[in-house]
């Protein structure tokens, strides 16, 4: 790790000045008071307590000492990085039950290859002679078979202003909408206000196309002299 990354910690122990947390890694981390929220705290429990798992971004590193920020992380990058540990929560179940007693022992050997077994997940969906080299035969085709398997699918969702004061507004703005992918629609949720839907499979993927939809939006928008203002749903 190093200054700037995102890291999950699990909070030991809170004080009105420090609070103590712990690494995935094992090593130790420090939350002071000022980076906990914004502003004076008058109840640190509102923001951190005792076994509770929180995202952190670290700021600076002191021997084995983790110095980290708790409210410089932002929504969007909480719920990527919570996401990505769901994903590694469902797939370590799913390692256990497919292995049995051999987990510990497969997943060792996975791990000195691989950072996650999220990513060895990924890269045996490519490549099935990965399944060869790291599960044992007996478990194989059912290893394989949970890699075919398609991922769940996701909504990614963002808020849209847009505003015409021209005759024909309402024409204009259904030409903005009219998005050519099956996996997006549109929900009318005040005038001027919409929520764009996106259906993804895979939520790295997906957030590119968010981007180049949005971005899509924006030009016709321009085009036609609407107002526009989107946001990511929280």
């Amino acid at each position: 790790m190093k200054e700037g990354d995102l890291v999950l910690c699990k909070v030991k122990e809170v004080s009105n000045t420090i609070t103590s947390v712990e690494l995935p890694n094992g090593k130790q981390g420090t939350i002071i008071s000022s980076e906990i929220a914004p502003g004076r705290i008058k109840f640190m429990r509102q923001y951190v307590v005792p076994n509770k798992q929180i995202v952190c971004k670290v700021l600076g590193i002191s021997g084995d000492n983790f110095h980290l920020s708790l409210r410089r992380v932002t929504s969007k990058e909480k719920k990527e990085v919570m996401q990505k540990f769901k994903q590694e929560q469902a797939i370590k179940a799913a390692f256990n039950q497919i292995l049995g007693k051999e987990v510990e022992k497969v997943s060792e050997k996975i791990l000195k290859d691989f950072p996650t077994l999220s990513e060895f997940f990924d890269n045996a969906r490519e490549d099935e002679k990965l399944i060869t080299k790291y599960i044992p035969k007996e478990n194989q085709e059912s290893m394989k078979k949970i890699t075919k398997e398609r991922k769940k699918k996701q909504e990614l969702k963002h808020n849209i202003k847009l505003k015409s004061l021209e005759d024909d507004g309402v024409k204009k703005i259904k030409e903005i909408f009219d998005i050519k992918d099956d996996n997006v629609s549109i929900g009318y949720i005040s005038a001027g206000q919409f929520r764009l839907t996106l259906i993804v499979e895979d939520f790295k993927e997906g957030k590119k196309r968010m981007v180049e939809i949005i971005e899509e939006i924006e030009k016709k928008a321009k085009k036609y002299k609407c107002e526009f203002f989107a946001s990511e749903e929280k």
